[in-house]
């Protein structure tokens, strides 16, 4: 911009800022173990999502985090626990210094998407299935809430009551 025969450039820089979150909505728990309890620390939940009317099938440890039919809680899933979508700079898991994703929930898991698969009957729909150290998750809905996650991607999975 000109001014009184002056020249002044302006430099603009943006820092284009990457969410590390894949996926999230609000699930409440319909049931628990409907087909039975396997294992005396494990239960098997099934929840249907607020917004996206996802299903979520997920076993968790239930001695650490325990759960109830009808209780609502916030599931993520994450690439990263950096809050601001960078990698870890290591193989492992070192927290950063300004704070992780995992200050604001109240249980973790990490794990491995094994299958990404279109859905049979609708083919807007997808079905995602991860494990996490053994403990399964099986992710059903439109394919457009779901993007970003790939068979082979390691993920976070994030939950928080409400």
């Amino acid at each position: 911009a000109e001014y009184g025969g002056e020249q002044t450039i302006y430099f603009f820089s943006l820092k284009l800022m990457t969410t590390p979150i894949l996926f999230d909505d609000i699930f409440e728990v319909k049931a628990i173990n409907n087909e039975g309890k396997f294992f005396d620390r494990v239960s098997r939940l099934y929840c249907i999502s607020e917004s996206y009317e996802m299903e979520l099938n997920l076993d968790i440890n239930s001695e650490i985090y325990p759960m109830e039919v009808n209780q609502k809680f916030t599931l993520a899933l994450a690439s990263t626990l950096n809050p601001d979508g960078s990698a870890p700079k290591s193989g492992g898991y070192v927290r950063p210094e300004k704070g992780s994703l995992l200050d604001q929930y109240d249980y973790a898991m990490y794990g491995k998407v094994f299958k990404c698969q279109p859905d049979k009957l609708s083919p807007m729909k997808v079905s995602i299935q991860a494990s996490f150290g053994g403990l399964m998750m099986l992710l059903k809905g439109d394919q457009r809430n779901l993007k970003g996650i790939d068979t082979d991607s390691r993920i976070f999975l994030l939950m928080r009551t409400i």
